[in-house]
Order: structure tokens, then sequence, then C-alpha cells
């Protein structure tokens, strides 16, 4: 059985056609990954089929769906 969500993915500042195709989606897992290129804190989140793909902190709304 899957845990409980972390939070909910919003397709805010990264934009791509993944980003758009999850928004809404919770994620399961989340490991920080550094900093962006423009100074954001960076991450890497997991969906619960298991994928994984960076979101930057706008993104991520916590304990949210």
């Amino acid at each position: 059985m899957e845990a409980a969500p972390l939070g909910t993915f919003r397709a805010v500042k990264t934009r791509d056609a993944v980003a758009r195709t999850r928004d809404g989606w919770p994620y399961f897992e989340v490991n920080f990954q550094g900093m962006s290129p423009v100074g954001e804190p960076l991450y890497e989140i997991r969906f619960g089929d298991g994928e994984w793909m960076l979101a930057v902190a706008d993104d991520l709304v916590p304990g949210q769906l």
C-alpha cells in the first residue's frame, strides 16, 4: 500500500508537456537536488506511478490534495 501523499504538484513554473500532464497529481517522495540556474530550490519528486521529475518549490503544494 502506498504511503499518504506529501502534497500536490502544480505546474506553476515547470511548464513543459510532462508538467502540464501531471498538474494536480499527488507526489509521494521528494529529494532536494540543489539550486536551479536562476537560484530557486530544485526538487526531484516521485508520483504514485513511480515516475520521478524535477520541479521548483513554487510547483509543490505540501499536504494539499
